[in-house]
């Protein structure tokens, strides 16, 4: 089963979210992100109308799991 990079980044968001390495202020916003991108109904080319601080956010956890 091939695990897409969507669920990766989900993945690392959720981890970085339960190591508190997320800002108090975007933490709910990071939780839905992460859910409708393992749920399939979020993609990352689709996070362009995000807040500069989630993007920031997400892109971290993309090199993350790129690494």
């Amino acid at each position: 089963m091939e695990v897409n990079k969507e669920n990766l980044v989900a993945d690392e968001l959720h981890r970085m979210f339960l190591a508190g390495e997320l800002q108090i202020t975007v933490e709910e916003d990071i939780n839905n992100i992460s859910e409708k991108l393992r749920n399939g109904d979020l993609s990352l080319d689709r996070l362009s109308g995000e807040d500069a601080f989630i993007k920031e956010t997400v892109n971290e956890a993309l090199r993350r799991v790129e690494q």
